[in-house]
């Protein structure tokens, strides 16, 4: 694996896609076709000593840069993200991390996100879909309400790539109202549905979510299936 380093970017596009999150697309300008592993994140550099990491949520590698960032909170690097314009210059360290997707993989594939947890799925997804051995590829995305939803577009996107995927989004700030894929409740609430034998699981959000899911896997005495987690609390 390639050692991180420092480069320096461009920032290409910029837009709020919730009140929440703002989206970043950014083009490397010292590497024409910046590489990264689906799942890999870059620190972005907020002042002159400190970084920020925002994991990779470009469908492909090989390309422009797009993140997906908490701004709805004050902090250092939200404060900084909100500075940039169009034509802004970066500076960041990346590719770096571990979390990938395993092929070969199981039948199934599930992917558990709250928040942007689910940025670094979005290439995983795609590789995931593209995988011969996989007959299923499911995505449950927790937020609080409906104006929290993000990169549904995505998942629509991916609907129409392959039979093989189905989303559900739950909505932890909703009792009831809703039709699918949208539930009222936390994803704990959708996951016990999709919990069987020949699973790779990916999980990726707050350390509580972590822990309340792989419990619920860990506790269904499966034979065959594979736990792969990211945990993160918001680093503002």
């Amino acid at each position: 694996m390639a050692t991180p380093k420092m480069h320096k970017g461009t920032i290409l596009d910029k837009k709020e896609i919730s009140p929440m999150i703002t989206w970043l697309k950014i083009r490397c300008s010292d590497e024409k076709n910046f590489d990264f592993r689906p799942g890999q994140f870059i620190n972005i550099q907020v002042n002159e000593d400190t970084y920020r990491s925002y994991s990779i949520c470009s469908e492909k590698p090989g390309g422009d840069i797009e993140l997906a960032v908490l701004t709805g909170m004050p902090g250092l690097g939200a404060n900084y993200i909100k500075t940039l314009k169009k034509g802004s210059s970066v500076n960041f360290v990346g590719p770096s991390g571990r979390f990938f997707y395993h092929p070969p993989a199981k039948k199934g594939v599930l992917f558990v996100a709250t928040s942007t947890g689910v940025a670094p799925f979005i290439p995983m997804i795609g590789q995931a879909l593209e995988d011969p051995s996989v007959e299923s590829v499911v995505l449950i995305f927790g937020v609080r309400d409906r104006e929290d939803v993000f990169f549904e577009d995505k998942f629509k996107k991916f609907l129409e790539m392959s039979p093989k995927f189905s989303y559900f989004i739950c909505l932890s700030g909703v009792t009831d109202g809703l039709k699918p894929p949208y539930f009222a409740n936390r994803v704990t609430f959708c996951l016990p549905d999709f919990v069987k034998d020949e699973t790779d699981f990916y999980l990726c959000g707050n350390t509580a979510m972590i822990r309340d899911c792989s419990d619920i896997i860990n506790k269904a005495g499966l034979e065959d299936f594979a736990i792969y987690t990211e945990a993160f609390n918001p680093n503002l």
